[in-house]
């Protein structure tokens, strides 16, 4: 399995999405997520973002969709890489 990079962008206004998690009760943050096929991608991304992007691991981004159950997690990144569905 490759590895997959992470990217995180702060929303204009922060807050919460998506309804809430009902295993954990905890909701995703208003941010944007984004996922490279490797670091030298993200880091052109985040370099474009002129500070309002930042690196963050697998783990950190579970965090930040928490309003997410692990299968809708794992579609979205799925998603966000070019992925199918």
């Amino acid at each position: 399995m490759p590895f997959t990079f992470f990217a995180w962008a702060a929303a204009n206004e922060p807050g919460f999405v998506d309804p809430i998690n009902p295993r954990t009760g905890k909701r995703s943050q208003a941010d944007s997520l984004s996922v490279f096929p490797s670091r030298k991608a993200r880091g052109q991304f985040i370099a474009q973002a002129r500070g309002t992007a930042l690196a963050v691991t697998a783990k950190k981004a579970r965090q930040l969709k928490a309003g997410l159950d692990d299968r809708a997690f794992h579609e979205l990144v799925d998603l966000l890489a070019g992925g199918d569905l």
